[in-house]
């Protein structure tokens, strides 16, 4: 069986550019932020192969 769920609105009034504003997320991260955060972490990065073998999974 689906789970169903109602959206109920609370009025019939259109939606505003503030309402869509709050949606936008202000803190996105840059090209250069993600490089560097992937340059701190490569150290703890393994191959799927190297997974597998830690796992006993052939």
């Amino acid at each position: 069986m689906a789970a169903r769920s109602k959206v109920i609105a609370a009025n019939d009034e259109p939606f505003k550019d503030m309402d869509f504003a709050a949606l936008v997320e202000e803190d996105e991260s840059t090209a250069e932020e993600l490089h560097a955060l992937i340059e701190r972490e490569k150290g703890d990065f393994i191959s799927l192969d190297e997974y597998l073998k830690r796992r006993g999974i052939e």
